[in-house]
């Protein structure tokens, strides 16, 4: 019996790349998408799909064949493009699919669609951002990512108006992280270091990111949930027991020597007194980094990370011993210009 086929939207991004080398490695065949041509040279095991969702792709020619879709591109920066990338192009692919009659479709939305909490803790029927208009107290953030947010939700809300038979997982990942980006800690300038280094971090592991998408594939082509379903999931580790940048830079100096890694954590309230002076905003809410956000219905649908923070943690701290015996008079003593 041929294996089965997975569509992968942005599949030369971050979270992508790894999604992409991880279904080939479980056996499944793999189509994917990217705007970069060079991508399609290099690609080894993967039918490449050259796509720009600012334009109008054919959709149906993308999706036939396949057997599930795992939908992570999207547009990060630039306000002018969200809503034809994160919104259009996400409904004109569900509406394929629906077509198609693929199995199951995992898209990747994010935590930034709560805004600034008004609880602490989130869980996901709390209250989420209003996705038609930009309303700066819901969000203590920059312009760019309250329109982020908000079109990450409005493309949720588009699968749900699209939805008739084919099964929605809606993934909500926190900050995804991967070892690169856990260490790079130790670029931070000395103000962001001592503002910032209290923060619950919400970092995510990309391979956990990666497993938890497969899971829900494998899970939908089972025909473990109802046709036209929409689930919807947080993926985070907030309850990891050393959640705070602090927490890595402290285990990150002693293996190390590194000063970068060193660091005094201010109290929180200056960092909160110093986002209510950048963003002045009311009603008071909370920002990202005191939120919390909760997975419980993640471990109640049977999901158990494949590696969690503590691994990733190990992961890092072992390559920092690398460089250190490689290279152990570098950055060693010396603050970073």
């Amino acid at each position: 019996m041929p294996a089965n086929t997975v569509l992968v939207t942005g599949a030369t991004g971050r979270i992508g790349r790894i999604v992409a080398a991880d279904l080939l490695e479980r056996g499944y065949r793999v189509r994917a998408t990217t705007s970069r041509p060079r991508a399609i040279d290099e690609g080894k095991g993967v039918d490449w799909r050259k796509v720009d969702f600012l334009g109008n792709p054919n959709y149906d020619d993308l999706v036939a064949g396949c057997d599930a879709i795992i939908h992570l591109a999207a547009e990060l920066g630039k306000k002018d493009r969200m809503k034809q990338v994160n919104v259009q192009a996400t409904r004109a692919l569900a509406a394929a699919a629906e077509r198609a009659n693929v199995a199951v479709f995992c898209y990747a939305s994010s935590v930034s669609v709560y805004g600034s909490g008004r609880s602490v803790n989130v869980d996901e029927e709390s209250e989420v951002l209003t996705p038609d208009r930009d309303v700066r107290s819901e969000y203590w953030a920059l312009d760019y990512v309250r329109e982020y947010g908000r079109t990450k939700l409005a493309g949720e809300l588009a699968l749900r108006d699209v939805a008739k038979k084919v099964r929605y997982v809606i993934l909500r990942p926190a900050v995804v992280v991967d070892i690169s980006q856990m260490i790079s800690v130790r670029d931070w300038n000395p103000v962001k270091r001592m503002l910032a280094a209290h923060r619950h971090a919400h970092h995510i592991y990309v391979g956990d990111v990666s497993d938890a998408l497969i899971w829900f594939v494998c899970r939908g082509i089972a025909g473990q949930s109802q046709p036209g379903s929409v689930s919807v999931y947080n993926l985070a580790e907030d309850d990891y027991p050393a959640p705070r940048h602090v927490d890595f830079m402290r285990k990150a100096f002693a293996v190390t020597g590194d000063q970068r890694f060193r660091t005094v954590a201010f109290p929180w309230i200056a960092d909160w007194l110093h986002d209510f002076l950048r963003f002045r905003t009311l009603p008071l809410r909370s920002p990202l980094w005191r939120m919390r956000f909760s997975n419980e219905r993640l471990k109640a649908a049977g999901y158990r990370f494949r590696f969690g923070m503590a691994k990733a943690e190990e992961l890092a701290l072992g390559q920092l011993r690398l460089e250190a015996h490689h290279r152990p008079q570098q950055g060693l003593g010396e603050e970073p210009a």
